[in-house]
């Protein structure tokens, strides 16, 4: 009861504060249906490229001398999306999708690694990538990934249908329900709805 009072009071007070409401922005036109699920068996990372820089303390032995040596050193590395092992179990869930024109899949995020593949129509994918909004053409024959930290909305500004097939690999026991997790308008995109 009083953990009950305590939520409600914390919300209350958010609000009081917030200077304009974020509200989650579900689809408009937008339908999608799981037509497979399955179980992944194998140790996998599933992620993207990126690079970080690396202190290290490196000695070289010249003759009776030792030079001794901080170095940076850029390395590649892999952003996780998720890994996948016998600890940490991971599904997969293929979904199609149709988002009619004028339509939108809303902000969203998803818990676990997206592969897309856009089979027919046009529309733009807007993304939020640090401070910034940034938007992709998407065209029948392209596709796009996206992390769970991904913030993103695809909108039909066609005026055909946009058909899409996608790949998610998720956190086992992730039902077909959490595979979206709705967003609030993001404030880097303020005039994309």
């Amino acid at each position: 009861m009083a953990v009950t009072a305590l939520a409600v009071v914390v919300a209350s007070l958010a609000g009081m504060f917030s200077s304009k409401a974020a509200y989650a922005t579900p689809g408009v036109s937008f339908a999608s249906t799981v037509v497979a699920r399955g179980q992944l068996g194998a140790d996998m990372l599933f992620g993207a490229p990126g690079q970080s820089v690396v202190t290290r303390r490196i000695s070289v032995k010249l003759g009776k001398r030792v030079v001794r040596k901080t170095v940076k050193l850029t390395v590649p590395t892999i952003q996780k999306a998720i890994a996948c092992d016998a600890a940490t179990p991971c599904v997969t869930a293929f979904q199609t999708a149709t988002e009619q024109p004028g339509g939108t899949t809303g902000w969203h995020t998803h818990p676990g690694a997206t592969f897309v593949a856009v089979a027919q129509g046009e529309g733009t994918l807007y993304t939020v990538t640090g401070s910034t909004c940034t938007s992709t053409k998407i065209t029948p024959g392209s596709g796009f990934i996206q992390l769970p930290t991904d913030v993103h909305e695809v909108r039909n500004e066609a005026s055909v249908p946009l058909v899409v097939y996608t790949l998610y690999v998720l956190p086992a026991g992730t039902p077909n329900t959490g595979i979206r997790v709705d967003q609030p308008q993001p404030t880097q995109c303020p005039d994309i709805h």
